[in-house]
């Protein structure tokens, strides 16, 4: 059950910026001011660019860093070593 979680925790994001790429590709491309960065982004970083994607089109506040940067360091931190223990169990 546990691999299940992490197959989740890591196709999830990936799969969410795929389909928000797919139904608006120019809105993520001006967000990020590249595609190359939205690779990056969905290959390393999933949730906090899925973060960023939700909280930037109303400007970047103090709140909204801190949500990226929870993100950052809380949920792919978490789904990195949530998948490695999985495959490890």
């Amino acid at each position: 059950m546990g691999c299940l979680t992490g197959v989740f925790g890591i196709v999830l994001p990936r799969f969410a910026l795929l389909v928000g790429w797919y139904n608006d590709p120019n809105y993520w491309n001006t967000l990020l001011s590249s595609q190359l960065w939205l690779a990056v982004g969905w290959l390393f970083l999933p949730w906090t660019t899925l973060i960023y994607g939700f909280t930037a089109p109303n400007g970047m506040t103090f709140i909204n860093w801190i949500f990226v940067g929870c993100a950052a360091a809380g949920l792919d931190a978490s789904t990195v070593s949530c998948a490695s223990s999985a495959s490890i169990a």
